[in-house]
């Protein structure tokens, strides 16, 4: 499973300016903990599947997945 999480970490580090033109809303608590959990790979499936588009579609959702597969590494 670390290997998906590093694969992801290395394709939303490619994507560069194109995320720049995305929502760059502020982040809830409650985004901020799933974000945690998808990090940490402590989400089923369903839910992964769930959060994913919101966190694509926000820059600052990218950002904080990045900084915390970072951080796990």
């Amino acid at each position: 499973m670390n290997n998906d999480f590093s694969i992801l970490a290395q394709f939303l580090e490619n994507l560069g300016p194109e995320v720049s033109g995305h929502s760059s809303a502020t982040l809830t608590a409650e985004e901020m903990e799933q974000i945690q959990l998808f990090a940490a790979g402590k989400l089923d499936e369903a839910k992964r599947d769930e959060i994913l588009p919101s966190i694509l579609g926000n820059e600052k959702a990218l950002h904080q997945l990045v900084e915390q597969l970072r951080s796990q590494g």
